[in-house]
């Protein structure tokens, strides 16, 4: 009988436990950004299983793609292509759900980070994604992530290609204001993200003190935001010391 009692106790925690595991919050996902470790976010990914989720579950799993690509990318992940190709599928797989700007935004993303694995590809999906970016925003200029999605397009294309830092940083502000007015995106990665970007626009645009206080204004939101507080900060504030010497 004990054994019996043993048995179920732990069949019972193994199942409580696979439960648990399946359920990944915004706030832990967001944590785990804040931390620059996403090994949380591959475990989402990789367990979230498509077919039982609804529909609102797949866009928030296909945002979270949209997010984890480029960081894997930026830490040498040899499944980037796999990723990618997913990606692809999925955002195909929910067109119809989509907003026609949400769909885009998406796809302009998936052709950006075709060029981002492969730079030969400037002239087909680098171009496609600037299109696509801007169709994004005119499908809906209210929307904030293909406001984000737009600045980022034309903060990073040479000016050669339409490229501009003072469109980026418009759109930038813009996708900020909504987002801070609107407590849906408390735990979206993509609002710390896009603030980040606002700060680096100033950088790039050699205004040290705004790039500075939007650090600052970031980390009130998000004290553990351990990248711009450990490093992107304490890196702003060397520069400008050292411009003022």
């Amino acid at each position: 009988m004990l054994n019996v009692l043993r048995k179920t106790a732990i069949l019972a925690l193994l199942f409580v436990s696979g439960t648990c595991f399946g359920q990944y919050s915004d706030e832990q996902l967001y944590e785990a950004y804040m931390s620059s470790d996403l090994t949380l976010w591959g475990e989402y990914i990789a367990h979230t299983k498509w077919d039982t989720l609804s529909a609102e579950g797949r866009t928030r799993l296909i945002n979270y793609y949209y997010g984890y690509i480029p960081f894997r990318h930026d830490n040498g992940g040899k499944d980037c292509r796999a990723l990618l190709d997913t990606y692809w599928a999925l955002i195909r797989s929910h067109q119809d759900v989509l907003t026609e700007s949400e769909y885009k935004t998406f796809l302009s993303s998936a052709y950006a980070y075709e060029y981002l694995l492969d730079h030969g590809r400037i002239f087909s999906d680098g171009m496609k994604s600037f299109k696509v970016a801007k169709e994004a925003v005119e499908a809906d200029e209210n929307n904030p992530l293909a406001l984000a999605l737009k600045g980022n397009v034309d903060f990073y294309a040479p000016k050669l290609f339409g490229g501009s830092k003072e469109r980026a940083m418009r759109a930038f502000l813009k996708a900020e204001k909504i987002m801070h007015d609107d407590a849906k995106y408390r735990y979206y990665w993509n609002y710390p993200s896009l603030q980040l970007c606002i700060a680096q626009c100033y950088e790039k645009q050699g205004d040290l003190d705004e790039a500075i206080e939007q650090c600052r204004k970031l980390l009130a939101e998000h004290p553990h935001f351990a990248y711009v507080r450990d490093e992107y900060l304490p890196a702003l504030l060397k520069k400008k010391s050292k411009k003022e010497d």
